[in-house]
């Protein structure tokens, strides 16, 4: 069978193999009929629309002259999600799964296809794409401006749950399609002002406001989870390395205009973020995500293929990472203290595992060991 033909096999799921359109003469039987061909074309067709939703939810949100942002965002968003769940469904149990019982002519919505695909309804991916909705199904009637502000972390959320699910649920790498930085959405971080928002709109609307603003911070509060929540925050340091600036600048001497250093404290919340273990499974998701060929070979020569908690310990002694406050934070309590890490640290590693994806773990036993 070429690529792009597709066959069922006896109990009408379709296999996948490696890649979307890859497939194997040993585990597909030959279509048995016009509405098998049908069926598989509808999914063939889900899988490719739920992708270009999605990328179309980045293009419109990340475009600058475009108002109606929000709103087509979480509606595109909110297709895509819904497309790729029905596929995995199909692949699941078949194409009937897909429909109502009671009413057999009318698939199922995104609500009850979250239901069936995460069981847990305390799962964070789970509440986070229901809110989602709540907000896609409002937007129909009025959103305003600040909902921006109020949505922004979850939908960046959203945006990574759908690739790293993708990758999981049909092993395609959805960023192929595009330039990976068009993964971060461009958001307004302005906070919310109160008193704004009461002078602004009538009394009913900002009181919705203000309530949806506590009830989406309270949820990440208590939630704690990226696949909820993904704080964005703009931050500008000086640094003497030119290779780090994002933008140049420099001081004249007798200006008018006076410029004063700042240093604000930094919530560990939002800029170190991961546990140990979090770390790890990141880079886990990452190596699975962009197919790493990440191997450690073993003095009895078996060679592992996952990123392991020793690993990302020989990586936290050889760069020193708990004394960088760039790569970890101390939580001190008592006489108990314990490390939370950054995204610059999972990029760190992530930099190094590509570079030498098959000796970096022995690469850094050797500099240790010779360092002692």
């Amino acid at each position: 069978m070429q690529a792009g033909e597709w066959g069922w096999i006896q109990n009408k799921k379709p296999w996948r193999g490696q890649g979307r359109m890859r497939w194997s003469m040993s585990k597909i039987q030959p279509k048995k009929s016009k509405t098998d061909s049908n069926e598989l074309q509808v999914y063939e067709t889900l899988l490719e629309k739920s992708q270009e939703a999605f990328t179309l939810a980045l293009e419109l949100y990340n475009r600058p002259t475009i108002k109606y942002r929000v709103e087509a965002f979480s509606f595109f968003i909110c297709n895509a999600w819904e497309l790729m769940l029905k596929a995995h469904l199909i692949s699941l149990n078949g194409f009937n799964s897909i429909f109502y019982r009671d009413n057999p002519s009318r698939t199922i919505a995104l609500s009850d296809a979250i239901k069936r695909v995460f069981t847990d309804k305390r799962e964070p991916l789970r509440m986070n794409l229901e809110k989602i909705i709540s907000l896609r199904d409002t937007s129909t009637h009025f959103v305003t401006v600040e909902y921006e502000q109020l949505y922004a972390e979850l939908f960046q959320s959203a945006v990574f749950n759908y690739v790293n699910k993708f990758n999981a649920f049909f092993n395609v790498d959805v960023t192929e399609r595009f330039d990976q930085h068009f993964l971060s959405l461009s958001v307004n971080v302005d906070g919310l002002d109160v008193n704004s928002i009461k002078s602004k709109y009538p009394k009913a609307i900002a009181e919705q406001i203000l309530k949806e603003s506590t009830e989406i911070r309270n949820a990440t509060q208590t939630i704690d989870s990226t696949s909820f929540s993904i704080p964005i925050d703009h931050t500008t340091y000086i640094t003497k390395n030119r290779k780090d600036a994002d933008f140049i600048v420099s001081v004249v001497d007798g200006s008018d205009d006076k410029v004063a250093i700042i240093n604000r404290v930094r919530d560990p919340k939002n800029t170190h973020p991961y546990s140990f273990s979090d770390v790890v499974a990141k880079i886990n998701d990452w190596i699975r995500l962009k197919k790493i060929k990440y191997r450690v070979s073993h003095p009895d020569g078996i060679k592992r293929q996952k990123f392991n908690s020793s690993d990302l310990s020989l990586f936290i002694k050889f760069y020193d990472a708990k004394s960088n406050p760039d790569y970890a934070y101390k939580h001190q309590v008592g006489n108990t203290s314990q490390f939370t890490y950054s995204q610059k640290l999972v990029n760190l590693i992530e930099r190094q595992i590509t570079k030498h994806p098959w000796s970096v773990i022995t690469n850094l036993k050797k500099a240790i060991d010779k360092s002692k």
